[in-house]
């Protein structure tokens, strides 16, 4: 009787915390907006303590150093597709929602490697 309310307890917190990341999730388009620093980077992503901005109508500004790059963001579901123009021809790609907050986010690319921010 015990193991039983224990697994019918252990399933209740796992169905209310998965609620609670989906809500997040949902929520993500907000809590996206505004300037994020990077935290923790891979080598093919921006530096540590570059600045990602936000706007709430989708254009993305990061500031690493001395440059400066342009471009758009979309968020659908538990993921983000990022487009820049390079030149004549635009780059995009998309990462997943791996954990949000109003203070921090983390993604992870298509090669499974993490990105994490913290509000600015």
């Amino acid at each position: 009787m015990k193991m039983l309310l224990l697994m019918v307890l252990g399933l209740t917190v796992c169905f209310f915390a998965g609620a609670a990341r989906a809500d997040d999730v949902k929520d993500a388009a907000k809590l996206l907006v505004g300037k994020w620093e990077v935290t923790k980077t891979a080598d093919d992503g921006p530096p540590e303590g570059a600045i990602c901005e936000m706007t709430k109508d989708g254009k993305l500004i990061v500031t690493a150093k001395e440059e400066k790059h342009e471009g758009t963001y979309k968020v659908k579901g538990n993921k983000i597709t990022v487009t820049f123009k390079m030149g004549d021809e635009e780059k995009s790609h998309t990462v997943t929602i791996k954990k949000i907050s109003a203070t921090e986010f983390t993604v992870e690319n298509e090669q499974g490697k993490t990105y994490e921010f913290k509000k600015k």
